[in-house]
């Protein structure tokens, strides 16, 4: 019966009777300074600790019939635990045996009675009065043991939060690293059922796929577990804390309480505080959550994912799919340019005089691309001077002539090499081949295009583009120079499972 009474005048945060009782408007009660704390700790909207309900700083309302009710079960209990002394001499024994156990001024052999706010420590009547202390403010120690345990509850409230924070942030962490082991069995599958198709010559590439995929997996989830590991430390260490704070709540005597105060408690309390001057009525804590993330799938094989048989294919000259997709290219108005009826080859006009020989019109795709990945050979054989690339914008935005809102481009200049051009600045690549095909691969959902040396597909260059615009794949044919580049530019196409182009 008694157990049942004094869980009624019980904080469910920090387990403690009631101090300064408030009432929200969902009727649940906590010690103004807990729930306060539990406000201040939240990153966004703060709700109820027993029934999930919203609340602000507005719904908090005093309880005065609840602190009524706190401090007459408390003397009851009290009355009730009295009554259970043997004798009037038994109780006084037991009170003197409680004084005798007072801590002792090591230094005046008097009862540490006092708590200097000033230097967070206990002192005795005649600590008081000596130099050390002159101009300090003091408490007595149960003024101040119930002081500063209020602020060990707000301290608690904010812990309370923060944990469950992390402890959210774990088990959305867990579940995109099953995402990412999920959809790396899912990429095994589709492996080998594409490599199925291909006979016995081939079964040695699919292993060595698969090795790449796993050792992607490996790196993907290593990273996203350290990730993990960070945020599970930090919950741990938070977890420690708030154990050791609760175990404080507990110490019954105020000179003991007071001890670990002035040992432990004050400094880990002042080492969660966001400035260390703060006044008990605006503490702030700093979150442990707010620099966190949780890190998403992000388990991706290029090309091997989207174009995996035309890669392999490209290696043993068999026949695969997906191929390169075909492609259109616009007529750009120039008199210059000639484009192919069908649209897939471009080059500059034949000239009888040497006018405009630095003019180097191009011309762009008739289709734009904003989703998925995409993969384009074009042949440049044996030119001195082209551009493959592409450019982003709108389409009335677009010119043969005036660079784009944003471009990459690769550019084989006859008196430079290899030039990747990025929003228009240049940078120099060193390759040893010359290809007589260049691969374009388009990522739209990671803003990345890659270039290949599509001869023995092997990789030139990458970069990613932030731009939000339509992708158009642009071709420049080169400069004329007196007809010695005067071949054409031209859009591979593929039968499907011929093998021929």
């Amino acid at each position: 019966m008694h157990s049942a009474m004094s869980l009624q005048i019980k904080c469910s945060v920090c387990l403690s009777d009631f101090t300064d009782p408030v009432t929200l408007s969902c009727e649940h009660s906590f010690c103004r300074q807990c729930i306060t704390g539990h406000l201040q700790a939240s990153l966004g909207p703060s709700t109820c600790p027993e029934c999930q309900r919203p609340y602000n700083e507005e719904d908090l309302k005093s309880s005065r019939l609840l602190r009524n009710m706190t401090s007459t079960v408390r003397e009851h209990l009290a009355e009730l635990k009295l009554d259970k002394s043997t004798s009037k001499e038994g109780a006084e024994s037991l009170k003197l045996s409680e004084m005798e156990r007072m801590l002792m001024c090591s230094e005046h052999d008097e009862k540490l009675k006092l708590f200097c706010e000033t230097d967070q420590k206990l002192v005795c009547v005649i600590c008081r009065d000596g130099d050390k202390h002159k101009g300090h403010v003091f408490k007595p120690v149960k003024e101040a043991a119930q002081i500063n345990k209020g602020e060990l509850k707000t301290t608690l409230g904010f812990l309370a939060k923060d944990n469950g924070q992390l402890d959210y942030m774990i088990q959305q962490q867990t579940t995109e690293i099953t995402k990412t082991e999920g959809k790396s069995k899912s990429l095994s599958a589709q492996i080998s059922a594409q490599f199925e198709e291909i006979h016995q010559f081939l079964r040695q590439k699919e292993e060595e796929v698969k090795k790449e995929l796993e050792k992607e997996e490996k790196k993907v989830i290593e990273f996203m577990q350290n990730n993990q590991s960070v945020i599970n430390r930090r919950f741990m260490e938070n977890k420690e804390k708030e154990i050791i704070l609760q175990s404080a709540l507990e110490i019954e005597q105020p000179d003991h309480f007071l001890q670990w105060w002035t040992e432990k408690g004050c400094p880990m309390t002042k080492n969660m505080k966001q400035k260390a001057d703060m006044t008990p009525s605006n503490i702030k804590y700093t979150s442990r959550v707010k620099d966190l993330t949780v890190l998403p799938d992000s388990l991706f094989l290029g090309p091997h994912e989207t174009h995996l048989q035309f890669f392999v294919w490209k290696e043993m000259l068999g026949s695969i799919k997906p191929v390169p997709e075909s492609l259109t290219l616009k007529k750009s108005g120039e008199s210059y340019l000639k484009v192919s009826p069908g649209g897939t080859r471009i080059r500059q006009a034949d000239r009888v005089t040497a006018l405009y020989k630095d003019f180097n019109p191009g011309t762009v795709s008739e289709k734009n691309f904003q989703a998925g990945q995409h993969y384009w050979e074009i042949e440049v054989g044996e030119k001195p001077d082209w551009t493959v690339g592409i450019k982003m914008g709108a389409e009335k935005q677009l010119s043969a002539t005036k660079p784009a809102e944003s471009e990459i481009l690769l550019h084989l200049k006859h008196s430079k090499g290899y030039v990747l051009t990025c929003d228009g600045k240049d940078t120099t690549l060193n390759t040893r081949d010359k290809p007589q095909k260049i691969g374009l691969y388009l990522d739209c959902e990671r803003k990345q295009v890659s270039f290949y040396n599509a001869d023995n597909m092997s990789h030139l260059t990458q970069i990613n583009y932030s731009s939000k615009q339509p992708c158009w794949l642009t071709l420049v044919p080169g400069l004329y120079l007196d007809g010695m580049n005067s071949d054409s530019l031209t859009v591979c196409s593929y039968e499907f499972n011929t093998g021929k182009r």
